[in-house]
């Protein structure tokens, strides 16, 4: 009887690591735009807004037409108040780009995970073609205490296609930041 539990253990075990490790992309509502709105007004937190645009592998081609799901923990740094798990956030929501493979999220800045060194930070995944949807580098914060050496140099050297994104406070009192992807091939 030992033996069935610590294999039936084993093999939970086993699931929950695989879960995590593959992307989460649940299926996206009918009419998803080029623009979304992941924290409502009402949410606690310092509101900030990202643009940016998705091309091709070959870095000129506008992605058109592509869906992309965001999610992120709130202002303290929880998923959700109930269990915490990343796989029933409370902030999340799905951009397509625009013909100009455009895209516009208004959400608000995301505390790091409580009791952890690590980054604050907004997920994103994709899913192109075939069942597995793929990660893609998370968005950081330049200026988060929790930043690695790298990470804070990655602004210089790769542009508006780095994960680390300068928020500026403009008129309104909202921070933005802009921030391109390149999707490879495959």
């Amino acid at each position: 009887m030992k033996t069935i539990t610590v294999i039936l253990t084993l093999m939970s075990t086993i699931s929950v690591v695989q879960s995590q490790e593959s992307a989460p992309f649940p299926p996206a509502p009918s009419g998803v735009s080029a623009v979304t709105t992941v924290a409502a007004d009402n949410e606690p937190g310092t509101r900030i807004v990202i643009t940016g645009s998705v091309f091709q592998s070959d870095r000129k081609t506008p992605y058109t037409g592509l869906v992309l799901y965001f999610y992120q923990t709130d202002a303290t740094g929880v998923y959700n108040k109930t269990d915490g798990s990343y796989l029933k956030p409370r902030l999340y929501g799905w951009v397509k780009t625009d013909a100009e493979g455009r895209y516009e999220i208004r959400t608000i800045k995301p505390g790091s995970y409580p009791r952890r060194k690590e980054a604050a930070h907004i997920h994103v995944t994709v899913r192109r073609s075939g069942p597995s949807p793929r990660w893609l580098d998370s968005f950081l914060f330049e200026g988060d205490p929790n930043l690695n050496e790298e990470e804070r140099m990655q602004p210089q050297k790769l542009g508006r296609l780095s994960p680390v994104v300068r928020l500026t406070k403009v008129k309104d009192g909202v921070l933005r930041a802009e921030r391109d992807f390149v999707i490879p091939e495959g």
